[in-house]
């Protein structure tokens, strides 16, 4: 019998099925109600072939199910029945119903979410998180999916975790797999745009840090409507991103997304386990100290406006590559704003106010829409290890590309992160024999990014926010940045920490007090007073 054609029966002869409320790769969920207290239930019925042909695996199913069903709290959805239906031979699970919507429909529905409300949603999923580990139980595929904004009583919303006793099985099921995962079809699967590194390297030691790194990638996802991967369409170069590099800056994509939030989102990534947070509760109180409550009501569920998205907000201070050569030049860095402090250097070369790792960049597709990929755990890692020992083993040590030195800042974040870290006057050092003589390519940050630009009076496109620049060292540039009707004419010199000063920006129009032109970074395009919250503690 078809999983999603079952609407008129009655499962397990308890359960009749009212309406088909969807339907993905595992199955279908409808809504049905109790044959006996005529109770409203939503019923999720399995028919990936895995689960049909093998009865260890349905008992492990029932088990994980009837293990989360018995964590007490309100923020996991709750498991009330499991079995397999006699007529049909699948399995399936009772849950209580609710109304409203997950996180992927309200992203789809009204785009990237204001920071104080990602954080109460967050928040809330950390309450259960928080409960399911302490019972032993990790979830493995926390995804926009899986979290559901249940309406309550008098306009209240309740956060959700879905599908608990269901993720563990789908990956020991494809760990399981072994190499026959690659040929054989209908492996329950993962998702691999929100997989943790070691879920993506198909290791079977997996800890609770897994859903630490998997909401703090929906976060991401939340403040700025897209994951930090979306832009890789290849499956291998998308595990091996996951496994090895720092996810780009929240605030390369949403530059109004406060720093306080940006530093919980990138703490939560790190890509070592050990980095991140450590337990649910640790990133329950770094959220609960930017919040005045955790609750969520139905009017706060906006999205944020084009104004909100015109403004700026104070960048996060990324801590530079620890690749990184030192300058051979002393280049003093830009002014800092005079109303907004420096973060300060930390003794293990963080800082006071960010916590991310560094960041590796690559080119972006772009334009690609948000589609979930699905791979095996045990086929991630053969295509990890695959592609790494042929570039290992197989290929020999590249030399750095033309035009571009090795180690050095060429990104606008890479750029501001050097810039801000750099001490007032640099201990000059010894260069590499001819490195004076090498041409570079930096990247200068350009805003607003439709403006027009001219660089030594040629008409230069703006990529992404920035323009390329190549030259040798202490080659000098005129650039001119013209939007709006107003122009910035400014020198750039291209140095060791990239080029100098770092960003041209063209202050809009009818923004009190904001100059006509500017150069180096100055004080932040001031912003109307935010009404309450969040936004009044980043101030």
């Amino acid at each position: 019998m078809d999983a999603r054609n079952l609407v008129g029966t009655t499962i397990d002869g308890r359960y009749d099925v009212a309406r088909l409320i969807g339907a993905g790769g595992m199955g279908a969920v409808y809504e049905a109600h109790h044959a006996g207290t005529g109770r409203r239930v939503a019923i999720k019925v399995i028919s990936t072939g895995d689960f049909t042909k093998d009865a260890q695996l349905v008992g492990r199913f029932h088990r994980e199910a009837k293990a989360a069903g018995a964590i007490d709290t309100q923020h996991i959805c709750q498991v009330l029945d499991t079995g397999t239906d006699p007529t049909s031979g699948l399995p399936f699970m009772v849950m209580e119903y609710m109304n409203g919507e997950d996180v992927q429909q309200l992203l789809r529905r009204v785009g990237p979410l204001p920071g104080e409300l990602a954080l109460r949603v967050v928040a809330q999923v950390c309450m259960g998180l928080q409960k399911a580990h302490d019972a032993h139980v990790v979830h493995r595929d926390i995804k926009p999916a899986n979290i559901f904004l249940a309406k309550g009583d008098a306009g209240s919303v309740l956060i959700k975790v879905l599908d608990f006793g269901i993720a563990k099985v789908k990956m020991e099921t494809a760990s399981e797999a072994g190499d026959a995962g690659l040929t054989r079809t209908g492996t329950m699967l993962g998702s691999p745009l929100y997989m943790s590194p070691e879920q993506a390297r198909g290791s079977k030691a997996i800890d609770h840090r897994a859903d630490i790194w998997s909401l703090g990638i929906v976060l991401y996802e939340m403040v700025c409507g897209r994951t930090p991967f979306h832009h890789i369409d290849a499956l291998g170069e998308l595990i091996i991103a996951i496994c090895s590099e720092a996810p780009r800056p929240v605030q390369d994509f949403a530059p109004w997304v406060a720093p306080e939030v940006a530093s919980i989102i990138h703490k939560a990534i790190r890509v070592d386990p050990a980095e991140r947070y450590q337990t649910a509760a640790e990133m329950l109180e770094a959220v609960r100290a930017l919040l005045p409550s955790t609750n969520v009501e139905e009017d706060m569920i906006i999205g944020v406006t084009e104004a909100e998205k015109s403004a700026v907000a104070r960048r996060l201070t990324m801590p530079p590559p620890p690749n990184a050569i030192a300058p051979s030049v002393s280049v003093p860095p830009p002014a800092p704003s005079p109303s907004i402090p420096a973060p300060a250097l930390t003794s293990e070369g963080g800082t006071t106010d960010g916590v991310a790792a560094p960041t590796v960049r690559r080119p972006e597709a772009g334009g690609r829409a948000n589609v979930p990929l699905l791979v095996t755990g045990a086929a991630i890692g053969i295509v990890v290890a695959g592609i790494i020992a042929f570039q290992v083993i197989g290929q020999p040590t590249p030399a750095p590309e033309t035009g571009v030195a090795a180690n050095v800042p060429t990104t606008p974040a890479e750029t501001a992160a050097a810039t801000a870290t750099a001490p007032s006057a640099v201990t000059p050092s010894v260069s590499p024999a001819g490195s004076e003589k090498e041409e570079r390519t930096v990247r200068l940050i350009i805003f607003p990014e439709d403006a027009a630009v001219e660089v030594d009076g040629k008409s230069a496109k703006v990529r992404n926010g920035y323009i390329e620049l190549t030259g040798k060292l202490g080659s000098n540039f005129k650039v001119k940045v013209t939007s709006g009707g107003q122009s910035v004419d400014q020198d750039i010199v291209i140095s060791e920490l990239g080029p100098q000063p770092p960003k041209v920006e063209v202050k809009r129009k009818g923004v009190p007090g904001a100059p006509a032109t500017t150069g180096a970074p100055g004080p932040a395009t001031a912003q109307p007073k935010p009404p309450s919250g969040i936004e009044q503690k980043f101030e």
